[in-house]
């Protein structure tokens, strides 16, 4: 008849283990840590270039005149727009033609602070009459 042996960890093996596992433990919540912290600030991006997208769609398509909702921007937001003239094009394109001149939407955004928050540019073709 053949003794089995009973084998026991020995205290050294037992630390290893509980090293390593404390090793992956850290390293997995330093990634979880990372990503959420990408995702956040991923969010925070995304949700400022909303705002502006929301905000330079109103000037572009109710003129740069055009009241703010108020249920466009988060309360204490503000925004403005600025109508420019753009006059880095080529002679001939500077005067009207047919009523019709190349504008710039200057688009800004403020937060709660009255900093800003985000800002574009955009050209669009207006008549002459949108300029007042």
């Amino acid at each position: 008849m053949t003794r089995l042996r009973r084998h026991s960890f020995t205290l050294m093996e037992v630390m290893i283990a509980a090293t390593i596992l404390a090793v992956s433990v850290a390293g997995t919540m330093a990634i979880v840590g990372s990503a959420r912290s990408g995702l956040l600030r991923a969010e925070n991006r995304w949700g400022r270039q909303h705002l502006l997208s929301n905000v330079m769609e109103l000037y572009l398509v109710g003129g740069p005149y055009a009241e703010i909702p108020a249920d466009l921007l988060p309360q204490g937001y503000s925004a403005t727009c600025e109508l420019i003239q753009v006059e880095d094009i080529h002679e001939e394109a500077l005067e009207p033609i047919d009523g019709w001149i190349l504008g710039e939407f200057h688009v800004t955004v403020y937060d709660v602070s009255g900093n800003v928050m985000a800002e574009c540019r955009v050209r669009k073709v207006l008549k002459d009459e949108d300029w007042n």
